[in-house]
C-alpha cells in the first residue's frame, strides 16, 4: 500500500480548505481550531515536500502542484461515499425514480401511481419518460421499464410482459365506415408507429392475418412516431391505429375506442424490467416492482 495514504485525515483537511479556500471556514466544516487547520496542511506539505496553499490577503489559495492534488482528493472523496451509498441499505421510506418510455409512462403508469401510493404512502415514485435506455447502475434512476428486445448484463432484468398489438379506432369511425364488415377498414385511414421498435408490427402483416389484400394504390396512410400521438389521433375521429393493447386498454373500457376485430399480433411487444439488485433503494425497488406485476395481471 502507498504509505501516503496513511494521511487520510490530514488529506480530509485539505479537501475542506481546498474547497473554500479558506483555513477557517475549513476549520467550521471539520468543528476543529483554524490553528489546528493550518497545522494539519503543513504537516500534509512537509509530508509530500510540495507547497499546496498560498497566502493572498485572507484567502488561501491552491498552487499549482495544490489544485492537481485537490482534484484527485474530491475524486476519491466522491468515490468512497458512493461506495458507503451501495452497501448502506435505506429505508423502504423515500424517492424512488422510474423510467419509461413516453407513451408508457403518459398512457399507462402515471394514471396507476396512485394506486401504488394508496399503497405505500410514504415511497414518492418520480416518473420519468424517456426514450433512450439509460444504465440504471450508475445513475440517479432506480428502475427501468423499457420495450424491446434489449439485454443488459451488468444489472437484474426480466420480462415483464408481452402485449399483443391491435387494431383501435373511435366509435364514431366503427359506424361510419360500417367496420362490422372487415373488409371495410380498406376505406379507412391506416395509422401506423414509426417508433414501435418492431419491423413485423405493420398494416402489411396485420392484413396478412386478417386474410385481406392489401392495394396500396388505394391506401390512405398516415405515419406517427409513437403510440400516443397515434392513440390522440384515432380519438378526435381520424382512422384505424395499430397499437399496444396496454396502451389503449382504459380508453377501450371506457368507451372511447373500440378494438372492431378479433385479430391480434402476436407475441406482440416485449416489456422488460430493469434494476440493480445491489441499490441501497432496494427495498423501495422490491416494493414497486411487486405492485407493478401485480397490477399487470
Amino acid at each position: 500500500m502507498d504509505k501516503r495514504l496513511k494521511h487520510i485525515t490530514l488529506l480530509r483537511c485539505f479537501d475542506a480548505a481546498a474547497r473554500h479556500q479558506s483555513y477557517s471556514l475549513a476549520a467550521d466544516e471539520l468543528s476543529i481550531t483554524q490553528a489546528a487547520v493550518s497545522q494539519q496542511i503543513r504537516n500534509l506539505e512537509r509530508s509530500l515536500a510540495v507547497k499546496l496553499f498560498s497566502r493572498e490577503g485572507r484567502s488561501m489559495l491552491l498552487t499549482k502542484q495544490g489544485k492537481v492534488l485537490s482534484e484527485y482528493v474530491a475524486k476519491a472523496f466522491e468515490q468512497l461515499s458512493q461506495g458507503f451509498d451501495r452497501i448502506q441499505v435505506e429505508p423502504a421510506e423515500g424517492v424512488l425514480t422510474v423510467t419509461a418510455s413516453p407513451s408508457f409512462c403518459s398512457r399507462w403508469l402515471v394514471p396507476r401511481l396512485w394506486k401504488f401510493s394508496d399503497i405505500h404512502p410514504n415511497i414518492q415514485v418520480r416518473a420519468l419518460a424517456s426514450a433512450q435506455y439509460e444504465d440504471v447502475r450508475h445513475s440517479e434512476l432506480d428502475v427501468a421499464i423499457r420495450q424491446g428486445e434489449h439485454i443488459d448484463h451488468n444489472v437484474y432484468q426480466e420480462d415483464l410482459f408481452r402485449d399483443p398489438v391491435i387494431a383501435v379506432c373511435s366509435p364514431k369511425v366503427f359506424k361510419e365506415e360500417k367496420l362490422h364488415q372487415i373488409e371495410n377498414i380498406e376505406r379507412c385511414w391506416l395509422v401506423e408507429a414509426l417508433g414501435s421498435g418492431r419491423e413485423d408490427i405493420t398494416w402489411q402483416r396485420w392484413f396478412e392475418l386478417a386474410g385481406l389484400e392489401m392495394k396500396s394504390e388505394q391506401t390512405k396512410w398516415m405515419e406517427v412516431t409513437t403510440w400516443e400521438m397515434g392513440i390522440n389521433a384515432v380519438l378526435s375521429g381520424h382512422g384505424i391505429f395499430l397499437t399496444s393493447s396496454c396502451m389503449a386498454q382504459d380508453l377501450i373500457e371506457s368507451g372511447a375506442l373500440v378494438n372492431p376485430f378479433d385479430i391480434k399480433m402476436e407475441p406482440g411487444l416485449r416489456f422488460s424490467l430493469l434494476y440493480d439488485q445491489e441499490s441501497p433503494r432496494i427495498a423501495r425497488i422490491q416494493a414497486f416492482t411487486d405492485w407493478l406485476k401485480a397490477e399487470l395481471n
